[in-house]
């Protein structure tokens, strides 16, 4: 993620090659799926994203992506967690798919850490935390205040 690099919100610009599109990211969440046969994995393309929702039970975990610009997972507890990347090469999309499947499996088969307002995920080297987004933050708040 070179910062020398600028991206335009057009689509392909100067210097973005490595652009990856939201099809190409599907490709690449196609290729990692069968690691995950044990839950029930199914890819798509939706409102200009790639995704995977992985399940077993009741727990499920959804990472998505339109390519290269945001990478987010999200679980069925309502945490998630996302990485703005304007700038990742092809390699490093790759590595940051590859990266969230590995956080939304490790939450579905239960490898995680819950502290409320946050869930620590631990999955491929990587400790990654997962919150709640503001809103629901702000509603336990105010539940516990009263």
């Amino acid at each position: 993620m070179t910062p020398d690099r600028k991206f335009e919100w057009g689509g392909l610009s100067a210097g973005r090659a490595d652009f990856v599109t939201a099809p190409e990211a599907l490709a690449t969440l196609d290729a990692l799926v069968p690691e995950y046969d044990d839950l029930s994995p199914a890819t798509g393309l939706d409102d200009g994203e790639a995704f995977v929702r992985l399940s077993a039970g009741e727990r499920w975990a959804v990472v998505s992506t339109p390519g290269t610009r945001w990478f987010s997972v999200r679980v069925d507890s309502g945490h998630r967690a996302r990485l703005d990347d304007t700038t990742s090469t092809r390699a490093e999309a790759a590595m940051l798919l590859q990266t969230y499947v590995a956080v939304g499996a490790a939450y579905v088969r239960g490898s995680t850490t819950d502290s409320g307002d946050r869930v620590t995920v631990a999955a491929d080297g990587r400790i990654v935390d997962l919150t709640l987004p503001l809103r629901a933050r702000l509603r336990a708040w105010a539940g516990r205040r009263r």
